[in-house]
């Protein structure tokens, strides 16, 4: 009776790891989500989502910042397409936003309400923070990075472009001249050859067009008839998520040093 037992155990156990390693395998591809939580230079409290990439292979990183008075899950219909490109994703709150909003001291949800143009224009430290926290994760490629932005989000975009010469290459939906007194139009002639896309619906094209007309590595296109702001964009401008994974997918695995 003690033989029997001992083999019906063997056989539960073989069963029960059997069904494990089947349950991981058909899980593996599973986009799996992991907070992020980190300090800015000037101690701002930031919180984020963070994808890391599957299994093993080595990524680049797509830093996603939100619209005014928004937050990171804005992005979620970007998520997926970016990560079966092969991105690391972490969407951010930035500061006085979401989750972002400590220390209390700094009463940094009061001044978004209050447009302070100072908080903003120190957003860049939230993502040049978010960039220094990348780089500290598994299997990501410290030398690949891109930022997408909506809104004012395009703004801190360019500017943290400006500021650092790590960004391989940008993404804005719905970008301004001037948003909430972050000067894009003098922060784009300092992103170098960084290949930069911005995309506008036709009722608010004027910025796209001026910038666009600022600098040989910026390109604007224009996605759609009437006013569909941002990340408003998802699910209403046809193919918008393949154009931008297309088009961050394109600037990182560019050659080197093309042969003529």
């Amino acid at each position: 009776m003690t033989h029997h037992r001992t083999i019906f155990s063997l056989l539960v156990a073989l069963t029960f790891i059997s069904c494990a390693i089947e349950t991981s395998a058909d899980t593996s591809d599973e986009l799996r989500v992991k907070r992020a939580e980190f300090r800015s230079e000037d101690g701002v409290s930031i919180v984020g989502d963070y994808y890391p990439p599957t299994g093993r292979a080595i990524s680049p990183v797509a830093i996603l910042l939100h619209m005014y008075r928004h937050d990171r899950s804005t992005w979620t219909p970007l998520i997926e397409p970016l990560h079966e490109a092969g991105f690391a994703v972490l969407a951010i709150d930035m500061r006085g936003h979401g989750e972002s909003t400590k220390p209390e001291g700094m009463n940094l949800a009061d001044r978004v309400k209050q447009r302070d143009t100072k908080l903003f224009n120190n957003m860049h430290k939230d993502v040049q923070a978010a960039l220094k926290w990348a780089r500290t994760q598994p299997n990501v490629d410290q030398d690949m990075l891109v930022l997408i932005g909506a809104s004012v989000g395009c703004s801190v975009a360019i500017d943290t472009t400006a500021r650092e010469p790590s960004v391989d290459a940008v993404v804005c939906l719905t970008p301004g001249t001037k948003y909430l007194g972050v000067d894009s139009t003098r922060h784009i002639l300092k992103t170098g050859d960084r290949p930069i896309l911005l995309l506008a619906t036709e009722d608010e094209r004027e910025a796209t067009d001026t910038l666009a007309k600022s600098a040989d590595n910026v390109t604007g296109e224009i996605v759609g008839p009437g006013r569909i702001h941002g990340t408003n964009m998802f699910g209403k401008v046809d193919g918008i998520e393949t154009r931008i994974t297309q088009f961050v997918r394109d600037a990182v695995h560019k050659p080197a040093n093309p042969t003529p």
